[in-house]
């Protein structure tokens, strides 16, 4: 993969957050007719029609990511040129009319919201042999075809990578003949293109989501935040919102975005928050209430944060209670954070053995100091705000600490390809009386590396590797050749991940696992 290939990429999935979010009105009038115009008349030539069908394009269903990363295979393998605005119509169309429904995205949407460090599905040996050696199952479960289609894939698999079944170990078994045999049915049991789920979604009355929102979020290895969000359609159909957020500390950020909804319920949005470029991958809930999920920055995607966002209807409920664990005989402040919760009147009760204090009201958020007795039962207590309820924690102590995740992966960077950071988090618990672990949360560390074995030792690994930042944030070295290590190699390592946590004059260590591994030279939005 050539770095301008990678850098196409950058451009290509840039446009999904970015450009796509102004397409013509005139597409948005009138999605279906035009769309299949622009099919018709960009894709027509290969792609046989037959009254408005169209030979491989029309029966398959992909996520807007992947309708993207077709668009980026047509132009690079078979020399399709599109202009920005052909582009994203196409892609908006597609989604729109052979997408996925909310039922059948779920399960993969880790992916298409890029977390760092995730599980990949399990779909069983075979399928994790045959097409998880070289990309995520997720990629496999983001798409929809039946079993002639599914074949096909296999064939466009060996025709396009004719060295597939002799690379990533595929000498291994007959792999032609399994793809083009066997799996096929399988995969149409999995992910069929014909779906209740995807019909009853298409006569889904899509929600409009102009209006005001109440936000939580959440920065690993950073703090809680939370505000409002102030959403507006424009004439084209499209969404500008206004975000007004703070931290627990109360310092402020404010910011804007514009975004498509694409299948009525894929949020993708360009964002600047506090001047910082980040884009939106939401999911909106199916009755229109609720927008879920990630935001990251373009070049690092690793480097992003939680959102949730509820309409506010005036409903009284607790969004979040910031933080979620308060120690016995401390007295700390709290923040809680919900819709309908400004009108009850009343002092906000923190459960058995608390006060709280200096309650200070806005519309969506309580702050008051909790007086914990040193007395206090260790457990979870209901914080009640009126009708509103929502947890808080009581600790005595730290009994266990767990680095999250417990297996991470960073690259080296060099040249235009950056590096990619791994983030950790040290998440305690404390022990009730029953024996049971109860979490509280995330909590401050130091953090160091060290070898994970004898030949990351012998190889100095945790000296060439990179180092950790004081929020758990592990940052790799540059990439080689390094004359300093053995053979001239690359800065990689297999590293121990150390997290030490200070308790009141305790030290309460947890440990995980690091490998810091070459470059990504292949970054598509759908890993």
């Amino acid at each position: 993969m050539s770095i301008g290939r990678v850098n196409t990429w950058k451009s290509l999935a840039a446009t999904l957050a970015l450009a796509l979010g102004i397409a013509g009105t005139a597409y948005a009038a009138e999605p279906h007719a035009q769309g299949t115009e622009l099919l018709r008349t960009n894709c027509g030539g290969c792609h046989q029609e037959r009254s408005g069908h169209f030979d491989r394009i029309s029966s398959i269903r992909k996520t807007p990511e992947g309708w993207l990363m077709t668009l980026f295979r047509m132009r690079q393998v078979h020399g399709l040129n599109l202009d920005d605005p052909t582009r994203e119509a196409l892609v908006r169309f597609l989604s729109d009319t052979q997408g996925l429904a909310p039922s059948e995205s779920a399960a993969g949407r880790f992916a298409l919201e890029r977390r760092p460090n995730a599980q990949d599905l399990d779909l069983g040996p075979e399928l994790g042999v045959m097409c998880g050696r070289c990309h995520s199952l997720a990629r496999a479960a983001l798409q929809r075809r039946d079993a002639d289609e599914w074949r096909k894939l296999a064939h466009m698999h060996v025709g396009q990578w004719p060295s597939l079944e002799y690379s990533a170990s595929g000498r291994d078994r007959p792999w032609f003949q399994i793809a083009t045999e066997t799996l096929p049915a399988k995969l149409q049991a999995l992910y069929p293109e014909s779906s209740a789920a995807w019909s009853n979604w298409k006569k889904h009355k899509i929600a409009d989501l102009s209006g005001d929102w109440v936000v939580v979020g959440k920065i690993p290895g950073k703090q809680d935040f939370f505000g409002t969000a102030r959403i507006e359609r424009d004439a084209a159909g499209d969404y500008r919102a206004r975000y007004e957020l703070a931290d627990v500390d109360g310092i402020a950020f404010p910011g804007e975005s514009k975004a498509i909804v694409y299948t009525g319920y894929e949020w993708r949005g360009s964002a600047e928050v506090n001047g910082r470029i980040v884009r939106e991958v939401y999911a909106v809930s199916e009755d229109g209430d609720r927008i879920s999920g990630r935001w990251f920055e373009a070049d690092h995607p690793e480097d992003g944060g939680e959102w949730l966002a509820v309409r506010d209807k005036g409903v009284a409920q607790v969004l979040a209670v910031l933080p979620q664990a308060i120690r016995a005989g401390t007295v700390t402040t709290v923040t809680v954070v919900g819709t309908g919760i400004a009108s009850n009147a009343g002092t906000v009760s923190f459960g058995d053995s608390t006060t709280a204090t200096a309650l200070e009201r806005t519309t969506h958020s309580i702050r008051a100091r909790v007086n914990v007795t040193a007395g206090a039962t260790p457990g979870l207590r209901v914080v009640a705000a009126g009708a509103a309820e929502g947890k808080i924690a009581v600790y005595k102590q730290i009994d266990k600490v767990d680095v999250v995740p417990g297996y991470g992966i960073a690259r080296v960077g060099g040249g235009k390809t950056p590096p990619v950071t791994a983030q950790f988090e040290a998440m305690a618990s404390t022990r009730l009386p029953g024996g049971e672990l109860l979490s509280i949360g995330p909590v401050r560390a130091s953090w160091r590396s060290a070898p994970f074995d004898a030949e990351a030792t012998r190889t100095e690994d945790d000296k060439f590797a990179g180092h950790f930042d004081q929020r758990g944030c592990f940052l790799p070295a540059g990439a080689g050749p390094n004359p300093a290590r053995e053979y001239s190699g690359d800065n990689v390592g297999n590293l121990k991940v150390l997290a030490v946590v200070d308790d009141a004059g305790r030290s309460v260590e947890g440990g995980g696992h690091l490998i810091v591994t070459v470059q990504r030279w292949n970054n598509p939005p759908i890993y």
